[in-house]
């Protein structure tokens, strides 16, 4: 049984799980698929036509997991063509944030508010993105990373796992011990999400 506000808008597409609450005046369109138990508030616009110039009137697919929290006025845009937007579990949206089409925002991120993650990126697990911060097209954010308050993610800067980064244009200011301490994880972890990171990287040309 999902909680759905009555003045929600529910696309006759849209797919979703158990458990879920659906605030005042979202928007939820397109080929879209929820899991369960997630927590959308007031005037959420989720599945929408991306925000390219050759996509305006194409309704692309998203897909959504569980456990998250999203938070007021938050922007979630379809993937184009063939691709997909995905939102992984335990993903938290504040009020504001942003995530363009084809993004893959990957288990347990936290995207603060205003934070505006641009087309094709891929956040990989854990990762918190400061208020304010923007990320450049293509890009990959490494787990575990930290991304300070107005932090500036320019087009071929390399975000490695496990870091703290600050300012305009980014720079690494320390390794970030709060989140692999949080997260329990240990010198494997890191060289293995290394890796992962540098094949990702390499996928989108940085």
């Amino acid at each position: 049984m999902n909680d759905i506000h009555p003045t929600a808008v529910i696309g006759d597409h849209v797919e979703m799980g158990e458990d879920n609450y659906i605030g005042p005046y979202c928007y939820f369109t397109g080929d879209l698929e929820i899991g369960n138990n997630n927590r959308f508030e007031a005037y959420c616009s989720i599945g929408g036509r991306p925000e390219h110039t050759k996509y305006w009137h194409q309704d692309g697919r998203t897909m959504l997991g569980s456990d998250g929290t999203f938070r007021e006025y938050i922007t979630i845009h379809s993937g184009t063509n063939d691709n997909l937007t995905f939102i992984g579990d335990n993903v938290i949206m504040l009020r504001g944030s942003y995530t363009a089409h084809d993004t893959v925002i990957e288990d347990d991120v936290t995207l603060s508010i205003n934070s505006v993650i641009l087309g094709h990126v891929q956040v990989m697990k854990g990762s918190n993105c400061g208020s304010g911060c923007q990320v450049h097209q293509y890009q990959v954010i490494g787990s575990w990373s930290m991304l300070g308050m107005g932090c500036v993610v320019p087009k071929k800067l390399k975000i490695e796992p496990g870091q703290t980064w600050v300012g305009n244009p980014a720079r690494r200011l320390k390794t970030n011990m709060y989140a692999l301490e949080k997260w329990n994880i240990d010198e494997y972890d890191l060289i293995e999400e290394t890796a992962r990171y540098k094949q990702l990287a390499n996928k989108h040309g940085l």
